[in-house]
C-alpha cells in the first residue's frame, strides 16, 4: 500500500530530527530553555516598567552611538531603555543560548559516541556556546539600553565569544582527537578548544578597545569557513550542507537590512520593525543554522 504524502512528510521530518539528534527531546529540555528565557525576559520587563522614565545612564560615559546615532531607531535619553526594539530584540540570542545549555545537558546524559558527530560527542562546547549566546544577548541588550561605552564593550565581547565558539566547533569537527608527540596516547581536543575559547573571549572583552573588531572577526570567520569546508569533504564524515548555506543567507540578508537601516532607508523612528533589531534576529538565525550544521555531523569510521 503506497504511503500518503502526509506520512512521507512526517517520516522525513523525523529523519531530519534524528540526524540532528533532536528527535523526542524530553520536556525538561524545553522547560529549562523557555523557563530561562522567560525569567530573563520577565526581569527585563520589570526593569523597564520601574525605570522607564528614569535617567539611570546619565552619569555613564556615552558611546559614540549616543552622541552620533548610526541606527534608525528613536533614542530616549532619559529612559532605562534608550532604544526600545534594538534592546528587546536581543531576547532571541538569550533563547538560543538557553536552548544550547539545555541541549548540552541532554547530550551529556546521552553520552553520544563520536560516530554521532563531534558536537554531540563534546557537550562542553555546546555549553560554552550557550553561555556565549546569553552573554551576547545580555551584552547587546545592555549596550542598546544604555548606549554607554561600557555597554558597547560588553556587546562586542559577546560577538567575539560567539564567533570564537563557532571557530572552535569547526576546528573540533576537523580534528576531534590528537596524538601526543612522541607518544601513542590519543586525547580528545575539546578540552583544549574549550579553554582557548573561554580565554579568548575574556581577553577580547577586556582588551576590546585595543583591536579592530572587523580584523579579528574576519580572521575567526576565515578559520570557520576553512575548517567547516574541510570537515564537509572529509571522507567518512557527513554534514547537512544546507544548514551552512542557510546560515550564510541569513547573514547576508541581515547585513543588507542593517545597511539600509544605517542609511535611514528601512523604517521610521518608532517602527516595531527596526533594521538593527531584524539584524539581531537574522544573526541569531545564522548561529542556529551553523549550530545545526555541526550537529548534523555523523561519522562512518572513528
Amino acid at each position: 500500500m503506497p504511503l500518503s504524502p502526509e506520512t512521507i512528510d512526517q517520516r522525513l521530518r523525523l529523519s531530519i530530527l534524528a540526524r540532528l539528534k533532536l528527535e523526542q527531546l524530553p520536556r525538561w529540555v524545553h522547560g529549562l530553555a523557555l523557563g530561562g528565557t522567560g525569567g530573563i525576559l520577565l526581569l527585563a520587563i520589570l526593569i523597564f516598567l520601574i525605570y522607564r522614565d528614569q535617567p539611570v545612564w546619565a552619569d555613564w560615559v556615552p558611546a559614540e552611538e549616543f552622541l552620533h546615532p548610526e541606527y534608525g531607531e528613536r533614542i530616549y535619553p532619559d529612559s532605562v531603555f534608550r532604544t526600545r526594539m534594538n534592546t528587546w530584540s536581543n531576547i532571541v540570542y538569550i533563547c538560543f543560548g538557553c536552548y544550547a545549555l539545555a541541549l548540552s545537558i541532554y547530550d551529556w546524559k546521552r553520552k553520544w559516541t563520536l560516530d554521532r558527530g563531534y558536537l554531540a560527542f563534546a557537550p562542553v562546547q555546546t555549553f560554552i556556546f550557550g553561555i556565549a549566546g546569553i552573554y551576547l544577548g545580555l551584552g547587546s541588550g545592555f549596550f542598546h539600553a544604555s548606549l554607554s561605552r561600557y555597554g558597547q564593550q560588553c556587546d562586542v565581547g559577546g560577538m567575539y565569544a560567539t564567533l570564537l565558539c563557532l571557530g572552535g566547533l569547526a576546528l573540533g569537527s576537523w580534528l576531534p582527537r590528537m596524538r601526543l608527540p612522541k607518544s601513542q596516547r590519543i586525547l580528545p581536543t575539546w578540552p583544549f578548544l574549550s579553554l582557548a575559547v573561554v580565554m579568548g573571549s575574556v581577553y577580547f572583552t577586556y582588551y576590546k578597545w585595543d583591536y579592530s573588531f572587523s580584523e579579528i572577526s574576519g580572521s575567526i570567520t576565515a578559520v570557520l569557513f576553512l575548517f567547516a569546508g574541510v570537515s564537509a569533504i572529509t571522507p567518512g564524515k557527513f554534514l547537512q550542507l544546507r544548514w551552512f548555506v542557510l546560515g550564510i543567507v541569513a547573514l547576508v540578508i541581515g547585513a543588507w537590512i542593517r545597511d539600509l537601516d544605517i542609511a535611514d532607508r528601512f523604517t521610521g523612528l518608532d517602527s516595531l520593525f527596526q533594521g538593527h533589531a531584524i539584524w539581531h534576529v537574522l544573526t541569531c538565525l545564522m548561529y542556529l543554522c551553523l549550530f545545526l550544521y555541526f550537529r548534523s555531523e555523523e561519522r562512518v569510521d572513528t
